[in-house]
């Protein structure tokens, strides 16, 4: 069962977790449940379009989704972590449509004028990135780095430390 340090932070480390376990604690138990909700509905929603599209892989859920703080969050924030042999069969429709479910950065849009060079799928409510599960760079970076708590200013607390789930299918 999953559970929050006194701060409304998960325990450091990466705790595996069901959709209903997600559902429960940062949904029904959390502050600004209804602002929550409409996140989760479009992380369920999300999460089916990345099973269809790759088949078997995990993802990590992070961002102030996974945490009861005072302000209602904006947005949940995912890392899809693929095999690499489910994706080399990838032909340019299965990778076009990976591009779709991803965060851009640094993207120029045309009309209607985007107001930051960032774009995030399902309306803004998910900020998600990729990477190989054999990439153990990429793996080790995004561990240190969703284990790590950042301040109010944005920038990384040195030492201090907080969980992080992982739903794998």
């Amino acid at each position: 069962m999953l559970t929050l340090t006194s701060d409304g932070r998960l325990p450091a480390g990466r705790h595996p977790a069901t959709l209903a376990e997600i559902e429960d604690l940062f949904v029904t138990r959390a502050p600004h449940s209804e602002a929550r909700k409409r996140i989760f509905d479009a992380f369920t929603l999300y999460f089916t379009l990345v099973q269809d599209l790759i088949g078997r892989g995990t993802l990590w859920v992070n961002g102030g989704f996974c945490t009861h703080k005072e302000e209602p969050p904006k947005d949940i924030d995912l890392v899809i972590i693929a095999n690499p042999e489910d994706v080399q069969r990838f032909g340019q429709p299965e990778e076009e449509r990976l591009c779709q479910l991803l965060t851009l950065q640094g993207v120029n849009v045309g009309m209607p004028q985007a107001f930051s060079p960032r774009v995030q799928p399902m309306g803004g409510l998910i900020d998600a990135f990729f990477i190989l599960s054999d990439d153990f760079d990429a793996v080790k970076m995004w561990d240190a780095l969703w284990s790590s708590v950042k301040g109010a200013d944005g920038n990384i607390i040195e030492g201090a430390t907080k969980g992080y789930l992982e739903v794998s299918w």
